[in-house]
């Protein structure tokens, strides 16, 4: 069974729309990791206040039907810009309303208490989509009208469904825990890491709302409050109070980024947005005349061994030298962490014995898939792997539509590359080239055995004749009795079937089991933000693994 997680993101971390991309950060970690995703959301900060104080304006007290309508608007807009940011990332979602799954409330206009809802409506929706977008704060009552939980009511929101779920949840706010005091204005505040009902009931109330603390506490429900993309955390509903251990202060981890093109910039702006996790040390690109508005930037690849740089993000695209730099960075006892899969796919296993010796580690989870978690799902298995089988190049996906459309292949292309799913020479994605070195990772990881890409059967896109309707470029890796056999090449998929239904730069993925279970995964595969988003994704990784050895 797929274990999920309620994620509840309030005002104090969802401040504004600049704040969404570290949202998107922290449900994509969630799903990476198995898990299918609830996001209940908050309004931004001040906007419930100001929707009140408008609609009050208008209407007074007269009418609470009206002030509980327009007030709700607010996390209306917030969830529709988080389902724009995740799709922009590549991650698939769907907005849910209150009303799509019947959470009904009892009580008045504006404090009521959610008393039921119908769950079997979300299992339904994940298995389309990976993450579902719910405004919190409100439900509706008997005569299908909106009424309020009350001020700070997402967290009731969201621990309400939890309870339902039978789920994991986690309250996301701007502090680390619950602290005895508050550590904004205390200096001797100290974080509990784990707090009793009888503790929490005391101690946490200007943080979580009180009616969902009660709720909580009435169904036995154990919650964790923390920030987002961060460990520590606070378990709340524990058998007994503890302190958290004393840590000594830790500044930020130092990074050079190779490579500042298109996925390059995507993560450059990304690490930015975490001033207290990260510090760009440098940025190395080939021709800094083209990079004028960045900082910290060089020409100079020796830098990656400056002691001030604890992580090596390589974002470039092939050539000769970056595996000289891989294994130089590694050697100087770095993580490491690359997008560039014909690098890792040709020198693999050597790369990754050079990340072993000094207790560092070779990260590639965005050289496959983009946001799609292909590698991260196939470490996970505890079964067998009969079959690998799907559509891993976003380009070629979209220049088959493009052309199918009635297009000319090269008139394709040209829109595609337009559109940023395509480099200026897309000749590796095309051959099928670009495949290869992507069934190479994963058929290691799910069958333990590197492949030379030399040894890989491929047919590009070139190699189709006549009308590319329904064509998709499969790559498949079959455990058979002789061993494994793999291949690139162009299929006619069913219409119907979950393969013949991708779209444009979508990948999709079918893991089929030595059971006959087939897991399916789908996820943006080509562009900026996908890539950004499973970059970071390791990026978090690596200060979580960090934090444990510390």
């Amino acid at each position: 069974m797929i274990a999920v997680e309620v994620l509840k993101f309030g005002s104090s971390v969802l401040r504004s729309a600049d704040d969404l991309p570290v949202v998107v950060d922290e449900i994509y970690r969630r799903w990476r990791s198995g898990c299918r995703v609830l996001a209940v959301v908050s309004a931004f900060e001040g906007v419930t206040d100001e929707l009140m104080r408008r609609v009050s304006n208008v209407v007074g007290t007269s009418c609470p039907a009206s002030i509980a309508a327009y007030v709700a608007t607010g996390e209306q807009q917030a969830a529709a810009l988080l389902l724009g940011s995740l799709q922009t990332f590549g991650i698939p979602s769907r907005i849910i309303e209150p009303r799509d799954i019947r959470l009904r409330a009892e009580g008045t206009f504006t404090e009521s208490t959610p008393m039921e809802a119908d769950i079997s409506a979300l299992d339904r929706l994940w298995a389309s989509y990976a993450v579902l977008i719910l405004p919190g704060f409100y439900g509706v009552d008997w005569e299908g009208r909106t009424v309020l939980f009350g001020r700070g009511g997402s967290d009731l929101s969201a621990l309400f469904l939890a309870a339902k779920l039978r789920a994991e949840c986690r309250l996301l706010k701007d502090v680390g825990g619950v602290f005895d005091a508050d550590p904004a204005s205390s200096t001797s505040a100290h974080r509990f890491s784990a707090l009793s009902w009888e503790t929490a009931v005391k101690v946490a109330g200007p943080l979580i709302q009180s009616k969902a603390l009660r709720y909580a506490q009435q169904q036995e429900l154990a919650f964790e409050v923390g920030r987002p993309n961060e460990t520590t955390c606070t378990r709340v509903g524990h058998t007994r109070d503890e302190w958290a251990p004393p840590v000594a202060p830790a500044g930020p981890l130092g990074v050079a980024l190779i490579g500042c093109g298109t996925v390059g910039r995507g993560v450059y702006e990304s690490i930015r947005r975490y001033h207290a996790g990260f510090e760009l040390q440098h940025v190395i690109v080939r021709d800094a005349e083209r990079y004028r508005d960045i900082e910290k930037i060089t020409t100079d690849s020796s830098v990656i061994s400056d002691p001030s740089v604890d992580i090596v993000i390589v974002c470039a695209t092939a050539s000769p030298a970056i595996h000289p730099l891989l294994v130089a960075a590694l050697d100087a006892g770095k993580y490491v962490i690359t997008a560039n899969k014909a690098v890792v796919a040709e020198h693999g296993p050597t790369l990754i014995g050079h990340g072993r010796e000094k207790g560092r580690r070779l990260w590639y989870s965005a050289a496959v898939g983009g946001a799609m978690p292909a590698l991260e799902t196939l470490l996970r298995l505890h079964r067998p792997v009969r079959e690998i089988r799907g559509i891993i190049n976003g380009t070629c996906g979209a220049v088959l539509d493009a052309w199918a459309s009635g297009k000319t292949r090269q008139d394709a292309i040209i829109e595609v590359q337009a559109a940023g799913f395509a480099e200026a020479d897309p000749s590796r994605d095309l051959s099928g080239r670009d495949s290869v070195d992507k069934l190479v990772l994963m058929t290691a990881t799910a069958f333990g055995q590197w492949f030379s890409p030399g040894e890989i059967a491929v047919r590009g896109l070139d190699t189709i004749e006549g009308d590319p309707s329904g064509i998709k470029l499969i790559a498949r890796a079959t455990q058979t009795h002789e061993g494994i056999r793999t291949s690139v090449a162009p299929e006619r998929p069913t219409a119907n079937s979950f393969l013949g239904q991708a779209r444009g730069a979508e990948n999709r993925l079918e893991i089929e089991l030595d059971t006959g279970e087939v897991i399916q995964l789908r996820g943006q595969g080509a562009g900026r933000w996908p890539t950004t988003a499973s970059i970071m994704g390791d990026l978090h990784e690596v200060v979580r693994s960090n934090e444990a050895t510390r």
